[in-house]
């Protein structure tokens, strides 16, 4: 009996046995490793957009405060890149893009006025204008480039015709201080009024030539002192006169129509006389701006009150008997006031 209770403690005793060596730990002389390093945390994404959208809406405000409102577009267009899902953000860059539109439409209707008026220097003004608010505008481009031709072209003609003056500036006052011929003192015609008027002529044709070779300022003034020098020369001043509306009528057909006007009067002055004609063009010409910006006034009273009133103004300047230019600026005026009325909301 003692045999068989033995016989069956032994395999009891052998899995106790196997369990006890599978829980007891290995032991080495080796050095247990260091235990593994904890894991770094990594920062959200949201943190670095956010910062990044920050910085830009800063610099926005920066752009829009210094007038550089397509900087501050750009800056938007970021924060919208890194906020899609920013609605009030779309309306904002939406409003920014209108304010654009109108400043880019207000500095190209005023270049154009200027253009029309032969005031380059003001129409490149107001075209660069346009272009820091739309850079990539066609007509400023294309108008600055047609600017900078007619200037170039104009500086190259001034320069020929000083040249061309000056010499014969120079060889009427070499006439006029060289000796009389051996005949003249014998006949006794030296100094005689046929060659004074020859001379008086000659000085006249060279200040025309100046006008026709494009230096219309200096030539205007050249030919006001011959004026004033020779004031009841008739005849020449009709040459001054014709000349100078030939002059106007040159512009007038560039479009530069304000210039045109000024040299028109400047003709009739010159001449001493009414001509009936240059009258008629210089009326014509002033109807013809004020009706178009009376036209133009016309399609701002929807969307910009007070342009629309500097137009109606203009309309008026030009041609003062315009009646709806009148009637337009009363109604445009007074919407003004009943709006500068209203609570802010």
């Amino acid at each position: 009996m003692t045999r068989r209770v033995l016989a069956r403690a032994a395999p009891v005793a052998a899995a106790a046995l196997v369990a006890a060596c599978a829980q007891t730990p290995e032991v080495s002389d080796e050095p247990s490793p260091s235990p593994s390093p904890t894991p770094r945390v990594m920062r959200p994404i949201e943190g670095p957009r956010e910062d990044a959208a920050r910085r830009h809406r800063q610099q926005a405000r920066a752009a829009r405060a210094a007038g550089d409102l397509a900087t501050a577009r750009d800056h938007l267009h970021v924060i919208a890149l890194l906020h899609p899902e920013d609605d009030a953000l779309r309306r904002e860059i939406e409003a920014l893009r209108a304010e654009i539109r109108r400043g880019v439409n207000e500095r190209l209707e005023a270049a154009r006025a200027a253009a029309r008026a032969g005031d380059n220097g003001r129409a490149s003004s107001e075209y660069l204008r346009a272009l820091a608010l739309e850079p990539r505008n066609a007509e400023a481009t294309r108008a600055l480039r047609d600017i900078d031709r007619q200037n170039m072209a104009r500086a190259q003609s001034g320069r020929a015709a000083r040249v061309r003056v000056e010499d014969l500036f120079a060889d009427a006052r070499a006439a006029r201080t060289a000796p009389p011929a051996a005949g003249a003192l014998a006949t006794g015609t030296a100094g005689a009024p046929p060659a004074t008027d020859a001379r008086d002529v000659y000085d006249l044709d060279q200040r025309l030539e100046m006008l026709r070779a494009g230096d219309t300022s200096g030539a205007l003034r050249e030919l006001k002192a011959w004026v004033d020098t020779h004031p009841r020369d008739r005849a020449g001043r009709q040459r001054v006169g014709a000349a100078v509306a030939e002059k106007a009528k040159e512009n007038e057909g560039k479009g530069q129509r304000e210039a045109a006007i000024s040299l028109y009067e400047q003709a009739i002055a010159l001449r001493g006389e009414p001509q009936a004609d240059w009258t008629a063009r210089i009326a014509a010409i002033r109807k013809a701006i004020g009706e178009d910006a009376y036209n133009e006034g016309v399609k701002l009273m929807r969307t910009d009150l007070a342009g629309a009133i500097r137009r109606f103004e203009a309309a008026l300047k030009a041609d003062p008997q315009n009646a709806r230019a009148a009637t337009r600026l009363r109604e445009a005026k007074a919407a003004q006031e009943k709006l500068s009325r209203m609570p802010a909301r």
